[in-house]
């Protein structure tokens, strides 16, 4: 029998981070002002462009080493990273997220494979209850198709399915893996309604991540 492994994308395919940015800034107007809340997105931004990836613990350490503490006490900039660091992101999962990576496992075999910085992506993951979900199969990349060899190497399988909400990487992904590759696009969080790229052709499309529920592994091998 083929065998079959998924490689599941987490921000915005599991977990509704684009919601979880808001709260965020919510938090942070609420507690530094439109100010200080303005400074640390900027530096977000120039963390990402530096790392290539969000790295919310550089942007903080950045806040922190450009705000003085008269604008910035010591005792709130730990709740600032409080805010971060203890965020429920259980709460944040999708709905039928967890239904779906147990239906998922009984076809193949799950992995997580995101985007992101090593500490806090991977406190996120864990955090949020998807490691257990599939038994610690996590792999964290700055940029996941182009460790596309060592991934393989890693969760070798006769076929795979590509489960994430970013066109660029399921299109540069299906370039590399042709034919080996199902690309499944979930149409969650901002990048649904970007243009795509001109090589943009999922497989499967699906609204929300529960809907891969109604497919069957005979529908993923034959993408």
């Amino acid at each position: 029998m083929e065998t079959l492994t998924f490689l599941i994308d987490v921000d915005n395919t599991l977990l509704a981070n684009d919601e979880i940015k808001e709260q965020w800034n919510r938090h942070l107007e609420a507690d530094l002002g439109p100010q200080l809340t303005a400074r640390f997105w900027d530096l977000y931004e120039k963390a990402r462009a530096q790392q290539e990836v969000v790295d919310i613990p550089l942007a903080l350490k950045w806040l922190r080493e450009t705000t003085p503490l008269s604008e910035l006490d010591e005792q709130m900039y730990q709740h600032v990273v409080s805010i971060f660091e203890d965020y429920p992101f259980q709460q944040a999962l999708y709905p039928g997220t967890l239904e779906t990576l147990r239906y998922l496992s009984a076809l193949g075999t799950t992995v997580i494979v995101s985007d992101g910085d090593q500490f806090f992506q991977a406190q996120k993951i864990v955090q949020s209850g998807l490691a257990d979900a599939v038994n610690g199969r996590v792999l964290i990349y700055t940029h996941k198709q182009q460790e596309l060899d060592e991934v393989l190497k890693l969760y070798p399988a006769d076929h795979y399915a590509m489960i994430d909400d970013k066109p660029d990487i399921l299109a540069d992904s299906k370039e590399i893996m042709d034919s080996r590759l199902t690309t499944v696009f979930v149409e969650q969080g901002k990048y649904a309604q970007m243009q795509k790229p001109a090589n943009f052709y999922p497989n499967i499309t699906v609204e929300h991540i529960a809907d891969l529920m109604h497919y069957t592994k005979e529908q993923f091998l034959q993408a």
